[in-house]
C-alpha cells in the first residue's frame, strides 16, 4: 500500500466514525430496555477497512457516544459488543459481499450480540429478569434484522460505493 493510498484512509475512517457517532448515538431513540440507531455505517467501514480497524472504529466510536452524549449508565459490556459487531462485519464484508454474507453476518450481530449479550449487559447492570429482557428485545431486533439486512444490501449495489471500495482496497 502506497502512502499517499494510506493518508487518504486516515480521513476517511475519520469520516465514517464521525458518521457512526452521529447517526449511532446522537440521532438514536434509546429507551431503557432498547435502543433505536443507524448503526448500518460499520458495514460501511468494514467494506472499506479491515476486521481490527472496523472493531476498533466501532468501539472508540461507542466510548465516545457514551461520553458525549451519555442518555444512562455507562457500561464497558456495550463496548465489548460494538467491538465484536465491528468484527463480525469486517470478516464477513472484507473480501466481497453477497446476499449471504449480510444475512449472516446481520443473523449474528442481531441476534447473538445484540439481542443475547447487550441483553445480559441490561441484566446485570438493571437485574432486569431475562424474560422481560428477551421478549421486549425479539421484536425490536427481528425487525432490525429485516431493516439493516435491506438497507445494507441496498448499500453495496450503490455504484459510486464500489468504485471507493475499489479505489482505497
Amino acid at each position: 500500500m502506497t502512502s499517499s493510498l494510506t493518508v487518504r484512509r486516515i480521513p476517511l475512517l475519520g469520516a465514517l466514525i464521525a458518521m457512526q457517532l452521529i447517526l449511532g448515538s446522537l440521532l438514536s431513540i434509546q429507551l431503557l430496555l432498547t435502543k433505536i440507531s443507524f448503526a448500518f455505517i460499520i458495514g460501511l467501514t468494514a467494506r472499506l477497512f479491515s476486521p481490527l480497524v472496523t472493531a476498533g472504529s466501532s468501539a472508540i466510536s461507542s466510548l465516545l457516544g457514551m461520553l458525549l452524549f451519555p442518555k444512562f449508565t455507562f457500561f464497558p459490556g456495550f463496548i465489548l459488543t460494538a467491538f465484536l459487531t465491528g468484527l463480525v462485519f469486517g470478516y464477513a464484508f472484507q473480501h466481497q459481499t453477497s446476499l449471504t454474507r449480510v444475512l449472516v453476518a446481520n443473523f449474528i450481530v442481531v441476534f447473538i450480540l445484540n439481542l443475547f449479550l447487550n441483553s445480559l449487559w441490561l441484566h446485570l447492570m438493571y437485574l432486569t429478569p431475562w424474560s422481560v429482557l428477551l421478549t421486549t428485545r425479539m421484536i425490536q431486533e427481528v425487525i432490525t434484522y429485516v431493516c439493516y439486512s435491506v438497507i445494507l444490501i441496498a448499500l453495496f449495489k450503490i455504484p459510486i460505493l464500489n468504485q471507493l471500495t475499489a479505489r482505497f482496497k
